[in-house]
């Protein structure tokens, strides 16, 4: 199988990567009791869950009774630029119809071609009318336009409901401006000015001052703004600015849409005090040189979490996203998200039709090496082509913390915490002391096997990382193989830096696939206690699960208990090792006896 090279890995960003639309939607089936896992497994759920309607880049308001929605259109329905749905109790929604059945001429003539649909659409209430800002573009490039369209209603059933073209906002040619004139969305500062944040990969995203009246740019301030920009592939796009409690918050999408269930993009946010910027994220990095703090990422169905708009009106705060549905082949649907505030800043609550799943997706881990107790690390909290190696032992680093998700067929993927990054024999280079590195996920390509591993277990816990190439060669430590280094290579030769083990990072769930005893329902949290074992507490107890037995022959019975506080001659084994299944399950096994539990670890 061969893969690709650093040339290839680009062209193919240029290609899949800059994720601007979604087409060919279409929608089937509805949701059932007993549901199938992206990963195969079977998840129960009490009630049937309503379908979440077809959404991509969502924007929503109020009006009256009922809360309207914007979306991208489909282009497997022709003549449907911008859909609009509503509802009045933001779970079921209904069809309204589109806003143009033909897009205004003005659009083919500036792109020299006539798109398919248009994107990312922005609704406001503006002086007695509705201001729709929207986005046309040709596939993969900047020869993209931002028009504006108005109506004095929502509602389609008033006699004065009728949108009205006014016209191209701005627009972007290739090679010409650093950015793509994508993804509008108008901002009120609260001090009388309009704005328009708009952007997409290259440039960023930028900030352009409107005439308030007419809703174009002003001609007056011509100043192009800089919010958000990050290192290649500029992975960012479709901001959402709101007001609270003093500071503007820049919401905006991270990595890649567009993917169907392949998509990893995830949402981050920023604050300042001025509507133009510095934006900040909660660390203190500017989110033009990167930053941005986390509020949302793909989990359980909601694959590729992302697109997103802010409502805030009346005391309600809400967040509609996109995702793409895992148990519908990846088709993209809505969500609408509860917003509330802690230590001035936002946290998403569960969409209000909920998951048909228990926890938040795969929990996060430590990877710790045998023979020097370190953990693996995103050296220098790296993206792209960022190398994997030991790092200093600091377990609340997000850039030591890794998901090991099942991506069928028996394979997984190592994704750092941080970066969003998968670890990958790095650009393919299978050869023994080949750098293990970090890449966006494109194992779901035929010929890029590089990013899929299997757990290989040693013995007593440990496990070896084993890459499906040819050669089956696994992690290990580069001066265990006559290097300097402690950067993780692929080796084949036997070494002393090829034993790992996994450590749950803070409370976990552990969704027991066989019995709902003793362990479903409650946080638990892992501690190490030498070697590659560890005790398992309830979260904020210092209880242990364990299993105590009081003569040689009876069956230890497995529960919760003090820690060592059995009376002679009742024994109690309470050190458990922990190993993937390579199914996207977890073998949990009590050392010294015989029980063994399967279990799916997930994020509270």
């Amino acid at each position: 199988m061969s893969g690709f090279s650093r040339k290839s890995r680009h062209l193919l960003i240029a290609l899949l990567g800059v994720s601007l639309a979604i087409t060919g939607v279409m929608a089937s089936g509805s949701a059932t009791a007993a549901i199938s896992r992206a990963d195969g497994t079977i998840v129960r759920t009490g009630a049937v869950r309503p379908a979440d309607p077809i959404a991509h880049d969502p924007t929503i308001a109020k009006e009256g009774g009922f809360y309207y929605v914007v979306i991208t259109g489909d282009a497997q329905n022709p003549n449907h630029y911008l859909p609009i749905k509503r509802s009045s109790d933001l779970v079921h929604w209904q069809e309204v119809g589109p806003v143009f059945t033909s897009l205004p001429s003005w659009v083919s003539q500036q792109l020299g071609t006539t798109p398919a649909d248009a994107w990312a659409p922005s609704l406001t209430r503006v002086d007695g009318l509705w201001r729709l800002y929207y986005a046309a573009s040709q596939f993969g490039t900047q020869n993209s336009v931002i028009g504006l369209a108005t109506s004095p209603t929502l509602d389609p059933g008033s006699p004065s409901y009728k949108w009205t073209d006014r016209g191209m906002v701005i627009r972007s040619t290739q090679g010409v401006e650093d950015y793509n004139a994508i993804d509008p969305r108008y901002v009120d500062d609260g001090a009388g000015g309009a704005w328009l944040a708009f952007g997409s990969f290259w440039g960023g995203i930028k900030m352009r001052r409107l005439d308030p009246a007419t809703g174009m740019l002003s001609s007056t301030d011509t100043t192009e703004y800089s919010l958000a920009s990050r290192v290649a592939p500029d992975a960012e796009e479709g901001p959402a600015i709101i007001r609270h409690g003093g500071y503007f918050y820049l919401f905006m999408s991270f990595d890649f849409c567009c993917r169907g269930i392949n998509s990893d993009y995830r949402m981050v946010v920023g604050r300042a005090t001025s509507v133009t910027g510095p934006y900040l994220d909660a660390g203190g990095v500017p989110l033009t040189n990167g930053g941005g703090t986390e509020v949302l990422r793909g989990y359980n169905e909601f694959i590729g979490a992302g697109g997103g708009d802010v409502y805030t009106r009346g005391g309600r705060a809400l967040l509609v996203n996109h995702y793409y549905d895992a148990t519908d082949n990846g088709v993209p649907r809505l969500n609408v998200r509860p917003l509330s505030w802690r230590n001035g800043w936002p946290v998403v609550g569960d969409p209000l039709n909920p998951s048909r799943s228990v926890g938040h997706g795969d929990a996060y881990l430590r990877i710790v090496e045998r023979t020097t107790g370190l953990p693996v690390t995103d050296v220098g909290c790296g993206y792209e082509g960022a190398p994997l190696a030991l790092g200093a032992n600091t377990p609340d680093d997000p850039c030591q913390q890794w998901q090991f998700g099942y991506r069928g067929g028996g394979d997984s993927s190592v994704l750092n915490r941080f970066s969003n990054k998968i670890g990958e024999v790095h650009a393919c280079d299978n050869f023994d002391g080949g750098a293990v590195a970090q890449w966006g996920w494109i194992g779901f390509l035929g010929n890029n096997d590089c990013q899929r591993w299997v757990a290989a277990p040693t013995s007593a816990g440990w496990t070896k990382i084993q890459s499906i190439l040819p050669g089956s060669r696994v992690w290990d430590v580069s001066r265990c193989v006559g290097g300097t280094a402690t950067n993780i290579v692929v080796n084949t030769r036997t070494a002393s830096c090829q034993e790992y083990r996994f450590e749950p990072v803070g409370p976990v769930l552990l969704i027991d696939q066989d019995t709902t005893s003793h362990l479903t329902g409650r946080q638990w949290r892992f501690t190490s206690v030498g070697g590659a074992e560890y005790t398992i507490s309830p979260a904020g107890s210092d209880r242990v699960l364990a299993a105590v037995a009081c003569d040689a022959t009876s069956t230890p019975t497995l529960g919760v208990f003090e820690r060592d506080r059995h009376a002679t001659p009742c024994r109690q084994s309470a050190h458990w090792t922990l190993l993937p299944n390579n199914d996207g399950t977890w073998k949990l096994s009590l050392v010294g006896t015989s029980v063994v539990k399967n279990v799916k670890l997930e994020l509270p």
